[in-house]
């Protein structure tokens, strides 16, 4: 009996069971696991910022290649100057490489990008905020080098402030500095600015405060454009001149508004939740955009048909949109409230819902039989500011009724029968008495 009870228990101690096996090989999964994902990291670490040193050594042999170019003789300032922006000016001293490609270093490709601008102010930070012309101005740089690591855009930057030797820069007689600021208030960066004048034509880009600088070998008057594809001034205009005249030693600051346009993307739908059977007028209403600060009296026009309007200043605070130029068709009139408005951002194009009030009217005879196949009109009865003034609602149908809608204001409904008076007013009754759809049994209107 004993001895078949250590034979038993010998047995049991014999290797591992299935359970203990899946559960070891469980534990060593998640082991391996971990020690693979923090082996990842700390790799995906050091390569990032081994990439992060090499940019910026890359940055700061922009800086250096440039400073020796810059006093390698007295035209040198007035040439680097010239020309605002540069994409990897020194290229590497490799096999294959081509200027103005990207730099490669360890299969990784770097992008210098390099921006100058003139400091020709006394007082201010920026040229842009005016302060008077110094002697001998200093041309501040910007090198930013980018690389995209998993995926992602990654850059450093590096600044400096060169001053040319005294003497360098006799020629310059004035500066111009374009301050370019969009609906936000603050600098848009990176825009073309156009002067022609006396001295002849040149093109400088923005910096990031928005300002462009210009130094002028010939005084005189000169003219500064802004003419970006998709852009807008204040007014609407995608380009957009100012004068500037310059006289010797000084700056002349010419501001602009410009900035990304906005897009609204017009959808006519009937208020209330009316039904699909509320079919649109013809032609379907022009539309107004408003905002006190449009410079057409608050308001903007767009006429019937048109769903897309492009080119729009991205005011902060939006646009309110309502179907109707008519003076009575604008909700405030009636004693509503405008829509909530849409604010679009500079470059968004937004959904902007354009809401008609539904009416549903039926026609019966004399017997009280339905009135088959008649066309209705309403015609507003003020037409003050109006650029439709009637619209064509439908067809009765087999039950003499026609359903369609219109903006808010008086109108008179006409069919071959007569004509009645009805009102759609954004201050409906608290009692909830009327509501829309606007329901009109009007009978025998003759």
């Amino acid at each position: 009996m004993r001895l078949s009870t250590w034979r038993s228990a010998a047995s049991d101690d014999e290797g591992f069971s299935l359970v203990e096996m899946m559960v070891s090989l469980v534990i060593l999964a998640m082991v391996t696991s971990g020690f693979a994902y923090g082996l990842n990291l700390a790799m995906a670490v050091t390569r990032e910022d081994r990439a992060r040193v090499q940019a910026t050594n890359l940055a700061a042999r922009e800086l250096e290649t440039l400073r020796n170019e810059f006093g390698a003789s007295k035209t040198a300032p007035t040439a680097i100057g010239a020309v605002s922006e540069v994409v990897n000016p020194h290229q590497l001293r490799l096999p294959g490489a081509t200027q103005g490609d990207p730099l490669v270093l360890d299969g990784r490709e770097f992008t210098v990008v390099r921006t100058v601008e003139w400091l020709p102010a006394g007082t201010g930070t920026s040229p842009c905020d005016g302060g008077t012309a110094v002697t001998y101005p200093s041309l501040g740089v910007n090198v930013q080098v980018s690389w995209v690591e998993g995926g992602e855009q990654r850059d450093v930057e590096s600044n400096t402030v060169l001053t040319p030797p005294k003497g360098t820069l006799a020629s310059i007689e004035g500066f111009i500095a374009a301050k370019v600021t969009g609906a936000d208030g603050t600098g848009v960066a990176s825009l073309p600015v156009d002067i022609a004048g006396p001295g002849g034509s040149q093109t400088r880009v923005t910096a990031a405060d928005g300002c462009a600088v210009f130094a002028l070998t010939t005084v005189g008057n000169y003219t500064v454009t802004l003419d970006e594809e998709g852009y807008v001034s204040f007014d609407g205009q995608e380009t957009t001149s100012k004068q500037a005249a310059v006289s010797e030693g000084s700056i002349q600051v010419v501001p602009f508004s410009y900035d990304a346009a906005a897009t609204l993307e017009l959808e006519y739908v009937m208020a209330a939740e009316a039904g699909t059977e509320f079919l649109m007028p013809t032609p379907v209403p022009a539309v107004t955009l408003f905002n006190a600060s449009l410079p057409t009296m608050g308001k903007l026009e767009i006429s019937s048909g048109t769903t897309t309007v492009s080119g729009l200043w991205p005011y902060p605070d939006g646009y309110s949109v309502w179907a109707g130029t008519c003076l009575v068709n604008d909700p405030a009139t009636t004693g509503g409230s405008r829509a909530d408005p849409e604010t679009p951002d500079p470059g968004q194009t937004v959904t902007a819902e354009v809401l008609l009030q539904p009416v549903q009217a039926t026609y019966v005879d004399e017997e009280g039989l339905p009135i088959v196949g008649m066309e209705i009109v309403a015609t507003t009865t003020d037409s003050t500011g109006c650029q439709e003034t009637e619209f064509l609602l439908g067809t009765t149908d087999d039950a003499g009724v026609v359903r369609s809608g219109l903006p808010y204001g008086s109108w008179t409904l006409t069919g071959e029968v007569g004509e009645d008076d009805i009102t759609f007013a954004a201050n409906m009754p608290a009692d909830g008495s009327v509501t829309y759809p606007l329901v009109l049994p009007l009978g025998d209107i003759e």
